[in-house]
């Protein structure tokens, strides 16, 4: 007879629970990634025209194109800050995915120590069983021997 933990239904569906926020969690990190890349990609946009407008700007460049390279600037810098304010954001929701996944994390363990501690309690009880056992046979031998 072996041990029969009576919670592994609810056990298996807590780990099928924590995979599940594993994967939400890394879906979560690369939706940073991918919007840290795309604000770096402005950066670099930015900081390249930022160049181009001096050299045209030494190079005695018309009006025209002053005024329309200030005008692309102010655009990215308005993208860039809103590219900002996604990143917190995807920040956020990774953070409230790795929360759910600790969570989950923590209920699979405690029904882990619960199947431990019965597994535990099951072989001692079992080796109780079995040295009773061993002691009753021990008794009726010698008692033979006495008779």
């Amino acid at each position: 007879m072996d041990f029969v933990f009576k919670l592994e239904a609810l056990r298996r569906y807590r780990v099928f629970l924590e995979e599940q926020s594993q994967k939400e969690f890394a879906v979560a990190r690369q939706m940073i990634e991918q919007e840290q890349g795309v604000l770096a990609d402005l950066v670099a946009r930015r900081d390249q025209t930022e160049l181009e407008f001096r050299q045209q700007e030494s190079g005695g460049g018309s009006a025209g194109m002053v005024a329309m390279y200030r005008g692309y600037m102010q655009r990215l810098a308005q993208r860039i800050e809103a590219q900002r304010d996604r990143v917190a954001q995807a920040q956020d929701a990774c953070e409230k995915q790795r929360q759910a996944l600790m969570e989950r994390m923590q209920q699979r363990k405690t029904l882990d120590q619960l199947k431990e501690k019965g597994a535990q309690d099951f072989v001692a009880r079992r080796n109780r069983e079995e040295e009773k056992f061993i002691n009753e046979m021990a008794i009726n031998r010698f008692s033979m021997k006495q008779q």
